[in-house]
């Protein structure tokens, strides 16, 4: 399994998508292989597989089918077969020509055979730098020095030239602003095929003819909209796809040097593991992202908060209550609540550091946190729903280890009653269920949001709460 820090076939393949859609010319995945080949050291015929985004048994089943088009004699390769190709038993010469056939390469690019033509040794430098010299000395002339000079005002010209005016840049700005401030109206699919929508409308734009500093505003409005479809894949449970977009999201934003969208992007990163019940390398992402984060920003205080509930999950009692006390302070500066998805607010500071609270076992302090966010959330129940379910949750299971199961299934009740369901709602009100189950096994009331989290579950698609491992959540 590769370390968090290190580049994987799926965000390679996933940063193409997002430029050309899943329908890409050949040209693009055979650039890809070779990525994967130079980055994860894969076979190269591995590389051209995961290029494509196929399992070994859907690769074999491509290769009967083109075969069977080809009108090529029935044989019966299988996944065996292909891993054993995959890692270095090169197959007999008519696979070799069926595969060949069927990534639209030669058996070089493959890896079975070796190129052996000879390369041009490029001549004599010192003789081909002389004759350069000589050669440029003999042609200045007056009428060539005008033509240079004319040529540097032609290039001055093109570059200027462009095909975006100042309205679509404009129009994008707006339409990423809305994703900000209004993500919570919407249900997470929603917002996926919304912004799906704009983030391919922005790889189009990027083939366009663009001057230097509107590619890089391009660059930074695509980190935006991968970071909404990573959220939105988050939400939706999609682990793998929300990776790959914070992927996504990071890689544009380095390339224009946007350290705050970087941050950002590690933000998303950092939860989506956590959910995954990987804190190890939740830890890794916010530890990356607090690098970059702008002082004193939103992005900071979400990044402070990461720290410090994966610190506490890990069981790094004096990092993590560092990293709490922290956060008190800057809640203590903070607004009650502020709108979007890329903005802090008290509320959401001391929602996050009740779940630190709880995974460090400070079950009182965990209440009261928790307290001071809800009555926020509670004045209208149509800010941040799902960081409100999550808030309830939270104050549910430290009410349950205090003693209280009655007032833990009241607020757990609150919870999954939202309109706005998530896979984080979910995840964390399983890890309530649990803890009521544990501590008073034959309660009524327990029964009761037995019975509530059924219906959830079957309202979130079948088996969605046991879907994952318990006692994972915190919020998104």
């Amino acid at each position: 399994m590769p370390r968090p820090h290190e580049t994987h076939p799926i965000e390679i393949r996933a940063r193409a998508v997002a430029v050309h859609g899943e329908q890409m010319p050949l040209r693009v995945l055979h650039d890809i292989a070779g990525q994967v080949h130079a980055c994860c050291h894969h076979s190269l015929l591995k590389s051209a597989r995961l290029a494509r985004g196929w399992t070994v048994s859907e690769a074999v089943a491509r290769l009967a089918a083109a075969a069977e088009a080809a009108q090529l004699p029935v044989r019966g390769a299988d996944d065996r077969a292909w891993r054993r190709w995959e890692n270095g038993n090169p197959p007999d010469a008519d696979y070799q020509d069926r595969l060949a056939r069927l990534f639209e390469t030669g058996p070089v690019q493959l890896g079975f055979a070796t190129d052996y033509t000879p390369r041009s040794s490029g001549g004599d430098r010192m003789n081909r730098r002389d004759a350069l010299r000589l050669g440029v000395a003999a042609l200045v002339t007056p009428e060539l020095l005008t033509s240079a000079a004319h040529e540097a005002r032609e290039m001055t010209r093109r570059s200027e030239e462009t095909d975006l005016g100042a309205s679509s840049l404009a129009h994008l700005h707006q339409v990423i602003a809305d994703y900000g401030r209004h993500y919570s109206r919407y249900s997470a699919d929603e917002l996926w095929r919304s912004a799906l929508g704009d983030r391919r409308h922005v790889a189009g734009l990027l083939n366009m003819r663009a001057t230097l500093a509107q590619r890089r505003e391009l660059y930074v409005a695509a980190a935006w909209l991968s970071l909404v479809l990573a959220w939105a894949a988050h939400d939706r449970g999609e682990t793998r796809t929300a990776l790959a977009y914070a992927a996504d999201a990071r890689h544009h934003a380095g390339q224009a040097g946007h350290d705050e969208a970087v941050a950002w992007a590690w933000d998303v990163e950092a939860t989506t593991w956590l959910y995954d019940d990987q804190p190890d390398r939740a830890l890794h992402a916010a530890q990356q992202g607090a690098a970059l984060a702008p002082a004193e920003s939103a992005a900071q205080t979400r990044l402070t908060g990461q720290l410090a509930r994966t610190h506490a999950r890990l069981g790094h009692t004096r990092p993590a209550t560092d990293s709490l006390r922290s956060l008190r302070g800057q809640a203590e500066r903070q607004a009650p609540h502020v709108r979007g998805l890329f903005s802090t607010d008290a509320a959401r500071t001391w929602s996050v550091a009740a779940t630190t609270s709880l995974w460090l076992g400070h079950n009182e302090q965990a209440r009261v946190f928790a307290e001071q966010a809800a009555e926020t959330y509670g004045r209208d129940l149509r800010i941040s729903p799902t960081r409100r379910a999550i808030t309830e949750l939270d104050l549910g299971i430290a009410c349950a280890r205090l003693g209280d199961p009655e007032q833990a299934v009241v607020h757990g009740l609150a919870a999954i009653s939202t309109p706005r369901h998530s896979s984080a709602i979910v995840t964390r009100s399983s890890s309530l269920g649990m803890t009521l189950e544990r501590i008073y096994p034959q309660a009524a009331v327990v029964t009761r949001f037995r019975q509530s989290l059924a219906e959830l579950s079957r309202a979130s698609g079948g088996d969605a709460i046991n879907s994952r491992r318990g006692g994972i959540g915190g919020g998104s």
